[in-house]
């Protein structure tokens, strides 16, 4: 997927409201590989994505089933990429921004 990220799962993600109104209803994933497929196509859509080291605790009572989450991410790889969104659309003007609810 040309991925110029390094590890979708850990983290934080921050999006802001007109990106997140853009991106969240075109990510079909609702499980393990909703983070990676928000950042995928957000670096389709030419977004920075900008990684911020974390400190990180291994949980040694973890409950992942490995070989259905594994499964269900090589699902959503191929889904991406047999599917490519059309590229951003150029931004329009403050102005005439759309304005959403919180």
């Amino acid at each position: 997927m040309r991925a110029r990220f390094s590890d979708a799962q850990c983290g934080f993600k921050a999006l802001r409201t007109e990106t997140a109104h853009e991106l969240l209803p075109q990510v079909s994933d609702q499980g393990w590989f909703f983070d990676t497929e928000l950042l995928v196509l957000a670096q389709r859509r030419g977004l920075r994505i900008h990684e911020v080291p974390v400190d990180w605790i291994e949980d040694s009572d973890s409950r992942v089933d490995i070989v259905p989450t594994a499964l269900a991410d090589l699902g959503g790889v191929a889904r991406l990429m047999l599917h490519r969104p059309p590229k951003a659309r150029p931004a329009l003007p403050s102005s005439s921004r759309p304005r959403f609810a919180p």
